[in-house]
């Protein structure tokens, strides 16, 4: 199960409600979405009509009817709609499908009642009798030709990564923010950044897109927060869910227990809830090269044990921030064994590669800058790589 599906998946009620992936996790535009047996988990992006980054179970059955509209037939009216009903067993299985769309139609040779999370089909039992069956709505629609699928959705839906025969550089700012001064500040400078044309994308869109098999927008930025202050959730969050900026925070669970203003575990579950990522930070601001060489367990807990809280309470955790940017060959190491897909550190620049997704280049900028000085620091971030302007 993708990362940011792992919390709702589990809270839907997992493999007993929603069955199991059936695919990897794919973007159909900037929407990132995932098929299990029984349906499909979308994380909208900024695009959509949806809250942003939310994860949601989507009406598969809804697009699914679209997509047979022309290659089914409207069933007899001798077939009684109640007999779909008896396949779901409970109120509460005939809850989770949600509203019947239309009547049943004959398609691929058997009358079928689509509901809005489900699927139920008349199948033989012995000649001339048969029995409702559920069906698997996400294999359904998986089954789907390229064009029926495109069809049901409204635009192209890809359920594949396409494989990129070798990954070229991709150029986009990750800006890093740590404390925030008030809102209004960091509002105007971010309102600023989207009116002069950058396209903000989450981490995980930039990091599909190094690894090859997602696109980014012309202008494409991510904005990452360190250090988990609690002052950002207060501030800087309600920004990024009005203006529908993606962001990462890399945190430090537990660290609240100095007294010094960082966040708690209700806050990263915020976070979490308003479509945000969370990533670790290590348990303590640790400096790993240096605790590596002295306490190689010490470190170790620094990096796994952090992911492992987060995992626990706000579901899967793929980034690592190196605190204060530090790393050495064996960080790197460390962070790639315990399971994290991708870490930044604070080197200047904006071109990344797949091969460097362990140690992803950032753009330190203030959040209460001027709109001059954050295209600046960009400007020299692009500048360092040889890269063009993207503002």
């Amino acid at each position: 199960v993708e990362a940011d599906f792992l919390h709702v998946f589990r809270d839907r009620g997992g493999p007993a409600v929603l069955g199991y992936p059936l695919s990897p996790g794919v973007y159909i535009g900037d929407t990132h979405v995932q098929y299990f047996t029984h349906g499909r988990l979308d994380a909208p992006g900024r695009s959509s009509t949806f809250a942003m980054g939310v994860p949601r179970q989507t009406n598969l059955g809804e697009n699914l009817a679209r997509a047979i509209e022309h290659s089914a037939s409207r069933a007899s009216a001798a077939d009684p709609p109640g007999v779909f009903r008896a396949a779901f067993g409970t109120s509460e299985i005939r809850l989770r499908a949600g509203a019947q769309i239309g009547t049943p139609v004959y398609w691929r040779g058997f009358a079928t009642q689509i509901f809005q999370r489900d699927a139920v089909r008349l199948m033989p039992v012995t000649p001339g009798t048969s029995r409702p069956v559920r069906g698997n709505l996400g294999e359904i629609y998986l089954g789907l030709s390229d064009d029926e699928r495109a069809t049901g959705d409204g635009y192209p839906s890809p359920i594949q990564r396409l494989p990129a025969a070798e990954t070229a550089p991709v150029d986009a700012p990750v800006i890093t923010y740590h404390a925030t001064r008030g809102a209004g500040r960091f509002r105007q400078q971010l309102g600023q950044l989207l009116d002069e044309g950058l396209v903000p994308v989450s981490f995980d869109r930039l990091l599909a897109a190094i690894q090859g098999w997602a696109t980014l927008p012309p202008r494409a930025f991510a904005v990452t927060f360190d250090d988990g202050w609690a002052i950002q959730v207060e501030e800087a969050l309600p920004v990024l869910v009005e203006l529908r900026v993606p962001a990462t925070f890399f945190v430090m669970p537990e660290f609240e227990r100095h007294g010094q203003g960082h966040m708690t575990v209700d806050q990263f579950r915020k976070l979490r809830l308003a479509g945000m990522t969370v990533g670790s930070h290590t348990l303590n601001h640790a400096r790993l090269p240096r605790l590596i060489g002295s306490n190689l367990g010490a470190a170790q807990a620094e990096v796994v044990h952090s992911r492992a809280i987060l995992e626990r309470e706000v579901g899967g955790v793929d980034y690592f921030a190196y605190p204060n940017g530090l790393y050495s060959e064996e960080a790197v190491q460390l962070v790639r064994d315990s399971g994290y897909r991708a870490a930044v550190t604070t080197r200047l620049g904006i071109r990344h590669s797949w091969d460097g997704r362990f140690t992803l280049h950032r753009v330190a900028i203030d959040a209460w800058a001027s709109f001059a000085e954050a295209r600046q620091a960009i400007r020299h971030a692009a500048d360092v790589d040889g890269a063009d302007w993207p503002i």
